[in-house]
């Protein structure tokens, strides 16, 4: 902590006094005003390179006055305006230079030391530069070299005098990140200056604004950038000065102000967002967008920058509730998780879940619209754009960069009228696209060029770069059809992303979970429902060792199971008959003679003794359950959405370990279910149960710490073998695998070029506004 008293600074004599600051670790204060304002001659102060005219400056609680240099030098480091000119010194030897203060009376630098400068170099990404002349590498590279030496210092406070000063967009954006890293992540102290006010709303958390003379004011963004204040500090019109995204406007001699600030406004129908933006698009289905958005999402996280996912239209079966009770699809909360931020709707506006081979559920802004048919949906879609531009905007509020998904293929002909998910979405939002191509299933070459060559003129322009996914083997043996490709397509290959083995809950590996058949100590059968929903929820098991998890369709691969789960549906009835007629039914009623049986939502529903439905929600009428728990349940028009936080009560039968144990989770179904009153069936959480038989409507029933554990283990000794261990903590293992997105996909994708492709959104009006 740096906190300053009365503090008055100057050149001999005070000229800006009354100074009192305090800046704390892990917060990033920036000094703001026009030129001469005083600025520097503060920063300079707090570094003694100037005497304190008047007051005083107390660093980790000490007066600064009292401490040595060397003492001082142990706590702030400094990246000043002045541009230094060694004489034949390497980068890595300037670097070093920050490690002195550390020393002997020698000075003679440790292994150890000379690890800290390696590590520094690479934490500004400027390893490469280790060997190069400093006086010979651009103003950029020399920045990002001095900010490592003020790392390797390894002080609490770091003060940097207009750091940005000479840079590109790009190195400027480089060195911000990382500057927000070291405060947020790594807890230091930061005092900067800067002249670019769009960077000082993006980058900080305390604003101290300077007129030459005083203090003028002190306080966080939005407390600066509002009204009038900023265009009265620095002596310009009101019309010149949007305080929204601090953007400059150059007005036309002996203009109107009431006017320009209108015309400011409405400047072709287009606003400038707060957030930049960045589109994933694929070749197809499966290609891998979910993963590239997640990836993204947790490399600019970890740059320190607030990042989300956005996803226009999702189809999927698997969805959430979130905190308000909104339906969302789960590929947007697995990216908002790697995000590190509760998931919103606003992240998904439009969820079509499939109910028939023909039609889905429609979900919009988290509430059911209703069910549509393929080719009324078509038609309706462009009367969604509104509610996408709204979730866009809102999500945007709190966001510096916001990562879009697409859908399917931009190249679909049949579907690019009234596209409001890929092409369309980006031209509506101004976005940049990355385009992803899946090798794994042949034929990458032909799928790129033959989307770009199917695109048209203006969308083909949108796309910045190509992404190669899932390559397996030495990628030097694609350095010709890489040539090729980006001959005939002009557009660069930003990155080859390795073939990842990543466990997260994402919608495109519901493929390969559906292939595994290798059989475990304790195997737990997921029955593959023609309308499966929710298959993330049973995701906690394969962290155990010994359990294998199955995805089973036939009586024959049932009955070699250790337990079973009937899982959610989207088409309950339907798969209830579906169930009947394969055999499964009469399969797992024998299983449950003396093993364990688990329903989940719609599963849960199925194992009771009829589902009726009066209103016609899924196919009318009434059906017989399997009769395995005395409860009935109606099929409802208005759908139950809540998130869940439980104890349970007291457990019965085998599963008994589980009594007073949390339980986290959420309910979503269109169902109310009622215990019949009959002997051998007792209330479970969100459920009930009944011998070796237990149903809830809980999703996520599984994922709390230990809870898959006490189930799998109930199942081995069942088998009468044991398992190894108990660590099932799904949520610290999600936090693992998307930290190893990042750093997979950081070593093997162009960050620079990623990070270049950036821009603000530019939203369009449309003919659906």
């Amino acid at each position: 902590m740096l906190e300053t008293s009365n503090l008055a600074v100057g050149y001999g004599q005070p000229l800006i006094s009354d100074i009192n600051l305090k800046a704390e670790p892990g917060k990033i204060m920036v000094l703001i005003g026009p030129n001469g304002s005083g600025k520097s001659t503060v920063l300079k102060t707090i570094t003694r390179q100037l005497k304190i005219q008047q007051g005083s400056i107390a660093v980790l609680g000490k007066d600064m006055a009292c401490l040595k240099e060397r003492d001082v030098a142990g706590i702030i480091s400094m990246v000043m305006t002045e541009r230094i000119h060694p004489e034949s010194m390497t980068c890595r030897e300037v670097a070093a230079t920050g490690r002195y203060p550390h020393t002997g009376r020698l000075g003679i630098l440790s292994d150890d030391d000379w690890r800290a400068v390696d590590d520094a170099l690479k934490l500004v990404h400027a390893e490469s530069l280790a060997e190069k002349d400093f006086a010979k590498v651009s103003d950029g590279q020399r920045q990002l070299v001095m900010l490592a030496r003020a790392i390797c210092q390894n002080t609490a406070i770091i003060v940097l005098d207009e750091p940005t000063s000479y840079l590109d967009m790009h190195y400027k954006l480089e060195l911000l990140k990382i500057i927000r890293t070291l405060a947020h992540k790594k807890n230091k102290t930061i005092i900067m200056s800067l002249h670019e006010l769009d960077l000082v709303k993006m980058t900080a958390d305390i604003v101290v604004c300077l007129d030459g003379e005083k203090v003028v004011k002190t306080g966080t963004v939005d407390e600066i950038f509002s009204g009038s204040f900023i265009q009265k500090l620095y002596g310009i019109k009101e019309a010149e000065f949007d305080p929204s995204d601090a953007t400059v406007h150059l007005l036309p001699e002996n203009s109107d102000t009431s006017k320009d600030v209108r015309a400011v406004a409405s400047i072709k129908n287009r606003r400038k967002s707060s957030a930049k933006v960045i589109m994933v698009q694929g070749t197809m289905s499966n290609a891998g967008k979910s993963l590239v958005v997640a990836g993204l999402c947790r490399i600019f996280k970890q740059d320190g920058w607030r990042v989300a996912p956005f996803k226009s239209q999702n189809m999927a079966l698997n969805s959430f509730i979130t905190k308000e009770g909104l339906e969302m699809g789960r590929a947007q909360v697995m990216q908002a998780e790697a995000c590190g931020r509760e998931p919103e709707v606003c992240m998904n506006p439009i969820l079509l879940k499939p109910t028939t081979d023909k039609g889905s559920q429609v979900i919009v802004n988290g509430e059911v619209l209703g069910s549509m048919s393929a080719r009324d949906y078509f038609a309706f879609k462009k009367q969604l754009v509104p509610d996408i531009i709204k979730a866009f905007e809102k999500l945007e509020e709190t966001s510096d960069i916001i990562v879009i998904e697409g859908a399917g293929s931009p190249a679909e002909i049949n579907l690019r009228e009234n596209d409001i998910v890929n092409m369309g979405l980006a031209e509506i939002l101004d976005a940049p696209v990355l385009l992803v191509g899946d090798i794994d299933r042949g034929g990458v070459f032909a799928q790129l060029l033959g989307t770009l060559e199917l695109l048209q003129k203006t969308e083909k322009e949108r796309v910045k770069g190509l992404i190669i996914n899932k390559f397996r083997g030495d990628k030097s043996l694609l350095d010709s059809g890489i040539e090729m490709l980006e001959e005939k397509g002009k557009i660069p290959v930003t990155g080859v992303l390795p073939y990842m083995h990543i466990s997260l809950d994402d919608e495109d590996s519901l493929s390969s979970r559906f292939e595994r058949k290798e059989q475990k100590l304790v195997n737990i059968g997921v029955v593959r429902l023609p309308h499966i929903s929710n298959f993330t929820d049973f995701s906690a098991f394969e962290l155990i060792d010994g359990v294998g998890v199955h995805y089973i369709g036939s009586a024959s691969e049932a009955e070699k199971m250790d337990m079973l789960i009937i899982p959610g549906s989207k088409n309950t009835i339907g798969d209830l008959k579906w169930l009947r007629e394969s055999g499964l039914e009469a399969a797992v009623k024998k299983f449950a003679k003396d093993r364990l049986v688990f329903g989940i939502c719609g599963g849960y529903q199925m194992l009771g003794k009829m589902i009726h439905d009066p209103f016609g929600v899924e196919e009318g009428g009434s059906i017989r359950g399997m009769e395995l728990l005395d409860i009935e349940t109606t099929l409802e028009k208005d759908k139950t959405r809540k998130q869940v936080e439980t104890q349970t009560a007291a457990v019965p039968g085998k599963l008994a370990e589980l009594s007073g144990k949390r339980i986290a989770g959420y309910e979503i179904h269109m169902g109310r279910t009622e215990l019949a009153g009959g002997a051998g069936t007792e209330p479970f959480v969100s459920g009930a149960c009944s011998g070796n038989v237990y149903g809830t409507y809980i999703h996520g029933f599984f994922d709390a710490d230990g809870i898959a554990f006490i189930v799998a283990e109930a199942a081995a000794k069942d088998k009468g073998v044991r398992l190894k261990s108990a660590n099932t903590d799904y949520r610290k293992f999600k936090e693992s695998q998307y930290d190893l997105l990042a750093d997979t996909m950081r070593a093997h994708l162009d960050m620079d070029a990623v990070y270049s492709m950036l821009s603000y959104a530019q939203i369009q009006q449309t003919d659906g506004e």
